[in-house]
């Protein structure tokens, strides 16, 4: 009994077996070294590619206040001036610019500038040839400059819409066009037209011996207007009045009589005492609405700031994604700060910032706008308000060394946060870049690694489970000797 007993206990020691998945169990444990690194370095992937996305979201905010002070750094953007005539069949507005200041202008128109108006001969046909098929040469000469511009005219080409077709490819200073006369379609004149202005006069000749001029100045085709040769209309100046001064322009359509206004003389007053009255207004509305914009733009890129240094933000893609580098919140907080803070580089009339033109900071951080400061000032000082921000210049270069207002000085400060290679935002993409780069090859060392402990544990439970199946066959055979020895004596 007592050896049936030991031999029990034996077997059950001994066991029947490891009945163990080898392969899971290797695959388990790895898992458990595995799963905390790898979590680790997802964490910090996950971590950086926000980061990236963070700093695009602060560099767009950053890029819209860029924008906004763009559109403060010329005169003439920060005004949208109107004008009106008190009789458009006299004078009309053609278009102002923001450089048109406030205030009435008189015109009195006594002339027209005309263009020099010439006719040719008759013709039966717009292909009716002018000299037998053959090729010729028409001279036409600028009166005030003497030059002389050659059309040649090709052998076969020699008709009325050749010559037309020739004059209008030259490229000169004369227009041709073909009239049609009747309604039959058998009278054709050449019609010559040079700009207006009495100093665009010009004169016609071919060298065609029998019509050296083809008509042009021939009395007999209407040309003559007492005297021969003569132009169907001569060339003649504009001839006007500007608050009582008398102006001469050789165009109808005047660009430098009123600043910032284009205008278009259409017909001559009968009565030299009748005028037409010019009112220019300028809208200030454009830089009130332009100011609101930039304090919203301002507070919008506060507002990211906190929400990306906020690690508890509930911004679920980028909140608090830049918590961890502050040196990018606190320069950035700074910049723009500065950029809208700042004294103007060429202050005027006592307005030295955008603070004096209702635009303040706030003791949460935040600008705010006042429209009654804002129109107060526009209304005493606009001109002082556009020196300050734009140096009272357009399109001026950023690069002439010469001081260019508020919103070049703003500018030249946010573009060293944005600048594509040494900015803070680039520099810092491009590290966290390299960063993202190292943890995938740090999960794929990882993965390499945890091959290598699956095979390593893989390998030890093989060992283990051919010891257990060794163990099994010597239970096996100590069984069959156990019973063997009981059954000894009987």
């Amino acid at each position: 009994m007592a050896t049936d007993n030991i031999a029990s206990s034996v077997m059950q020691t001994l066991g029947g077996g490891s009945g163990i998945d080898i392969v899971k169990l290797a695959r388990d444990l790895t898992d458990v070294e595995k799963m905390p690194a790898e979590e680790k370095i997802t964490a910090s992937q996950d971590a950086a590619e926000a980061k990236i996305s963070a700093l695009a979201v602060l560099k767009f905010n950053v890029q819209a206040l860029i924008d906004d002070f763009n559109g403060l750094n010329d005169a003439a953007e920060l005004a949208t001036p109107t004008a009106t005539s008190s009789d458009v069949s006299k004078v009309s507005v053609v278009s102002t610019d923001g450089s048109a200041q406030t205030g009435l202008a008189n015109i009195y128109v006594q002339t027209l500038a005309t263009s020099q108006r010439n006719l040719s001969d008759q013709y039966s046909s717009t292909s009716q040839a002018i000299n037998g098929g053959s090729a010729f040469d028409i001279n036409i000469t600028l009166d005030a400059t003497g030059t002389t511009s050659t059309v040649s005219i090709a052998a076969g080409s020699d008709t009325p819409e050749g010559v037309v077709d020739a004059i209008n490819a030259a490229g000169l200073d004369v227009s041709a066009s073909l009239l049609t006369l009747g309604t039959a379609g058998n009278q054709y004149q050449i019609l010559l037209e040079g700009k207006t202005g009495a100093a665009n006069s010009f004169s016609v000749a071919t060298t065609i011996p029998s019509n050296s001029d083809l008509g042009f100045h021939d009395g007999a085709n209407g040309n003559s207007s007492g005297s021969s040769p003569t132009d169907y209309q001569e060339a003649g100046d504009a001839v006007l009045k500007y608050n009582g001064i008398t102006l001469t322009r050789d165009s109808n359509t005047l660009t430098d009589v009123i600043d910032g206004v284009t205008l278009s003389l259409n017909s001559v007053h009968d009565n030299a005492n009748d005028t037409e009255t010019i009112s220019v207004t300028s809208d200030r509305t454009t830089l009130k609405e332009k100011l609101r914009a930039l304090v919203a733009t301002y507070n919008d890129v506060q507002f990211a700031l906190s929400e990306l240094s906020n690690p508890e933000s509930e911004e679920e893609e980028v909140g608090g994604a830049l918590a961890r580098d502050l040196a990018v919140i606190r320069t950035v907080r700074d910049t723009v700060y500065q950029a809208v803070t700042q004294d103007s580089s060429t202050p005027s009339g006592g307005i030295t910032g955008l603070r004096d033109i209702g635009v303040t900071l706030t003791g949460y951080g935040k600008l705010e706008f006042s429209e009654t400061t804002y129109d107060s000032k526009a209304a005493a000082s606009f001109d002082d308000i556009s020196t300050m921000l734009s140096a009272g210049t357009d399109n001026q270069s950023r690069y002439d060394g010469q001081s260019q207002g508020l919103a070049i000085d703003a500018i030249a400060k946010l573009e060293v946060l944005t600048d594509s290679i040494s900015g803070i935002f680039a520099t810092r993409t491009e590290s966290t870049r390299q960063k993202l780069s190292s943890y995938s090859e740090d999960l794929l060392a990882l993965e390499v690694r945890m091959d290598a402990l699956y095979e390593r544990y893989l390998s030890q439970f093989t060992v283990m489970e051919t010891l257990v199946k060794q163990l099994n066959s010597t239970r096996e055979s100590l069984t069959d000797t156990w019973n063997n020895m009981g059954n000894f004596n009987k």
